[in-house]
C-alpha cells in the first residue's frame, strides 16, 4: 500500500521555506535583480529563482529525491523517472513578482497538488496552498474538504447583495483593461474595483468574504499556471467560475501548464457571477 502524505504538512514546510528564502534576500537591490529568463516568459528575479529553490528543496527532504514531479513557473518541470506515477507538484515561487520588485507588499507564492495518474487540469487539483509573503496569512484546500484561512474554515456565502461591494481585477495591460475588461462596469453595479497585482491571493480573497468578484484576465489569455492553488482554494470555499473567453465549457477540464491559457471570471455564488458575466466580456 502506498504511504499516505500529508500534504498540508508538506507544502506548509515547503512555502515556510520559500517565504524565509525570499525574505532573506528581500532588500533594496536583490528585490531588484534580474537573473534569466524563466521557462515560463517572465524575467526571474533573484527572490524568484531563491524561493524556487528552496521549495524545492523542502519539498525532496520531506518527500524523497525522485518521488514527485516538480512543476515550476522558473525551471520548468523536472522530470523523474516513471513520472506518470508520481504526485506532480506545481509551484509559482513567487506571484507578484512586480510588487515585489517595486515595494508593494502584497504578493504570494502558491503550491498544488495533482495526484498520480491524473490529468493535470484543474478539476484534478487535490491539495493547494497560498501564502502571504508579508503578512504570513495562509490559505489551504483540500479537494471535497473545505478552505481554510489560517486554520479557520471559510464559509460559503449564498447571499446576493444588490451590487458588487468589491471586485477585484488582475491584468497588467492598462489598454486591455480600459477597452475590454472594464468598459461596461458602472456604479450601478459595482462599488469598489481593486487592481492588487498577485492573482493567487486574489482568489483567497474571493475566497474568505473580501471581495465579491474577480476578474483575471490578459491579452491572450491569462497562464493557468499562476491559478491551480487559488483556484481549487476558491472553489472549495463555495465560489464559482466561468471561462470569460467562451472557449472552455467547464474550467474543471482545462489544462494547468505553460501552454496553456485561460481567462476566468469568479464570484462568491452564481447569483452574482450571472450578473458580472453581463458586463464583463472580452469577445
Amino acid at each position: 500500500m502506498a504511504k499516505q502524505i500529508d500534504w498540508k504538512k508538506v507544502l506548509h514546510n515547503a512555502s515556510a521555506a520559500g517565504r524565509s528564502a525570499i525574505l532573506e534576500n528581500y532588500d533594496q537591490i536583490s528585490r531588484r535583480k534580474v537573473v534569466m529568463r524563466g521557462v515560463g516568459g517572465d524575467l526571474t528575479l533573484r527572490i524568484d529563482e531563491v524561493s524556487e529553490r528552496a521549495i524545492h528543496d523542502s519539498l525532496k527532504s520531506d518527500l524523497g529525491e525522485g518521488s514527485f514531479v516538480f512543476l515550476s513557473e522558473e525551471l520548468g518541470e523536472v522530470k523523474v523517472r516513471n513520472g506518470d506515477s508520481l504526485p506532480v507538484v506545481i509551484c509559482d515561487p513567487l506571484d507578484g513578482s512586480q510588487n515585489a520588485k517595486v515595494g508593494i507588499p502584497f504578493f504570494s507564492l502558491s503550491l498544488c497538488v495533482i495526484e498520480p495518474r491524473k490529468r493535470r487540469t484543474f478539476g484534478n487539483v487535490s491539495s493547494g496552498l497560498v501564502t502571504s509573503i508579508k503578512t504570513e496569512d495562509e490559505y489551504f484546500a483540500t479537494k471535497g474538504g473545505g478552505a481554510y484561512r489560517n486554520g479557520v474554515r471559510l464559509a460559503k456565502r449564498p447571499k446576493t447583495p444588490p451590487r458588487i461591494e468589491t471586485l477585484l481585477v488582475e491584468t497588467g495591460d492598462v489598454d486591455f483593461l480600459r477597452d475590454k475588461l472594464i468598459k461596461r462596469l458602472s456604479l450601478k453595479l459595482i462599488y469598489k474595483m481593486r487592481i492588487l497585482g498577485s492573482a493567487a491571493l486574489c482568489y483567497c480573497l474571493l475566497a474568505d468574504g473580501t471581495a465579491d468578484g474577480y476578474v483575471f484576465a490578459q491579452p491572450g489569455g491569462a497562464r493557468t499556471i499562476d491559478s491551480p492553488a487559488g483556484y481549487l482554494i476558491a472553489r472549495e470555499a463555495g465560489c464559482v467560475f466561468s471561462d470569460l473567453s467562451g472557449n472552455h465549457r467547464n474550467v474543471n477540464e482545462v489544462e494547468v501548464g505553460f501552454d496553456s491559457r485561460l481567462d476566468l471570471i469568479g464570484a462568491s455564488n452564481a447569483k452574482t457571477l450571472a450578473k458580472l458575466k453581463k458586463v464583463v466580456r472580452i469577445s
